[in-house]
C-alpha cells in the first residue's frame, strides 16, 4: 500500500513540473534571457562599437531578452532599487539565447523602442533649429504687420484729402488694417514664444547629450565642412539681399521724382500739395525701415560669409596636413654597452664599455 502512494505521488509531481510553465501568473518575457558565453561581455547603450559600455558580464550571467538589433540582442539590465531598468545591446556572438517563449517561436528582430543617443541629438539639433526658424518667423510677421500699418494705411490730415468723404474712408481702411495688424502681431508673438521654448529646451538637450558622450559635440570634418560652406553661401545671399534691399530703396526715393519733396509752386490746390506732402512722408518711413531692414541683412549676411569662409580654410588647412607625407626620419647610430670582466692586481673587475 505505501508502494502504490509512493508511485502515485511521484506521477503527480512528474505531471505538476510538466505543467509548470502553462501555470497562470507565470511570466513568459522572462523566460527569454540571454547567457554570456565568456568573461567580459560588454553591454554598450547603443548598437554601435563606439558606444559606451554600461556593463560588463562574467561567464554564465544571464540577462531579460528583449528583441534584436542587427548584430546585437537588446537586454534589460535591473536599475537600482527604486529606479527604472535599464536598455542595452550585446553582440551576438558573445551570448546565447536561452529559455522558450509561448508556442515554441524563436525570439524575431525587433527594433529598439527607445532612439540611440545620436538619433537623440540629431532629434534635440532639429528642433532647436526649428525654433530659431519660428522665432524669426514671428519676429518677422509682427514688425511687417507694424510697418505696414504704420507705412501704407497711416490716415493724414484731413487737408491732404479732396473732400471728407475720402479721408473718412482712410480711416475707415487705417481702422481694419490695425485689426489686421492686431491678429498677424498675436499670431508672431505666439511663433516667437513656441520657438523660443523649442530652441531653449532643445539646446539644453544637446548639451546634456554633449556632457555624457563629449564626441557629439565634435561633428567629422566632413560634416564641418559642409555647414561652413552652407553659412558662407547663405551669408552671401543675405549680404547681397540686404544691399538691395537697402541700395534700392535709397535710390528710389532719391531718383524717382515723384516721391520727391514736394514744391508748394508746382501745385494747383492746396489739398494736392497736402497730399504729395502726405506721400512723401510715407516714403520716408518706409525708406528708412526698408534701410534698417536692408542693414541688418547686410551685416548679418558679412558676418556669416566670414566666418564661413575662415572655417572652411581652417579645414582644409587640416586636410592639406594630413594628406602630406610624413618626413623621412634619418636613423642615428645608438651607442650600445659591453659588459667586461677582469682581473686586476688580485680584484675582479666588472663594468660597461660604451661603444660607438
Amino acid at each position: 500500500m505505501k508502494l502504490k502512494h509512493g508511485l502515485v505521488g511521484a506521477g503527480i509531481m512528474i505531471l505538476g513540473v510538466s505543467f509548470a510553465p502553462l501555470a497562470p501568473g507565470h511570466g513568459l518575457a522572462s523566460a527569454q534571457q540571454i547567457r554570456a558565453l565568456g568573461n567580459g561581455a560588454a553591454v554598450r547603450l547603443d548598437p554601435s562599437d563606439s558606444s559606451p559600455v554600461i556593463a560588463n558580464l562574467a561567464a554564465g550571467a544571464t540577462l531579460d531578452w528583449i528583441g534584436e538589433s542587427g548584430p546585437y540582442h537588446i537586454v534589460s539590465i535591473p536599475g537600482q532599487p527604486g529606479e527604472d531598468d535599464l536598455i542595452g545591446y550585446v553582440l551576438a556572438a558573445e551570448v546565447e539565447v536561452v529559455g522558450t517563449v509561448s508556442g515554441g517561436a524563436q525570439p524575431t528582430a525587433t527594433g529598439s523602442v527607445i532612439p540611440d543617443i545620436h538619433a537623440q541629438y540629431e532629434r534635440s539639433k532639429a528642433r532647436r533649429s526649428s525654433g530659431l526658424k519660428r522665432w524669426l518667423w514671428g519676429g518677422t510677421l509682427a514688425i511687417v504687420a507694424i510697418a505696414t500699418t504704420r507705412i501704407v494705411f497711416e490716415p493724414g490730415d484731413e487737408d491732404a484729402y479732396a473732400d471728407s468723404a475720402s479721408h473718412q474712408a482712410a480711416v475707415d481702411r487705417h481702422s481694419t488694417a490695425r485689426t489686421v495688424r492686431n491678429g498677424v502681431t498675436l499670431a508672431g508673438a505666439g511663433l516667437i514664444t513656441w520657438g523660443a521654448a523649442d530652441f531653449i529646451l532643445g539646446r539644453r538637450d544637446m548639451e546634456t547629450m554633449e556632457g555624457e558622450l563629449p564626441a557629439l559635440a565634435s561633428p567629422a570634418l566632413e560634416e564641418q565642412y559642409r555647414d561652413a560652406s552652407g553659412r558662407r553661401g547663405s551669408g552671401k545671399r543675405r549680404f547681397l539681399w540686404g544691399a538691395i534691399m537697402a541700395g534700392g530703396s535709397y535710390a528710389t526715393v532719391k531718383w524717382l521724382p515723384w516721391l520727391g519733396v514736394p514744391d508748394r509752386a508746382d501745385y494747383d490746390t492746396e489739398w494736392e500739395y497736402l497730399s504729395a506732402a502726405h506721400r512723401r512722408d510715407r516714403t520716408e518711413s518706409a525708406n528708412s525701415w526698408l534701410i534698417g531692414v536692408g542693414s541688418v541683412l547686410g551685416v548679418w549676411g558679412a558676418v556669416d560669409w566670414v566666418l564661413g569662409s575662415r572655417k572652411m580654410s581652417e579645414i582644409e588647412a587640416i586636410s592639406r596636413v594630413s594628406a602630406s607625407p610624413a618626413p623621412q626620419r634619418t636613423p642615428v647610430a645608438v651607442a650600445t654597452p659591453d659588459l667586461f670582466v677582469r682581473r686586476v692586481a688580485g680584484r675582479t673587475e666588472i663594468g660597461l664599455v660604451w661603444s660607438r
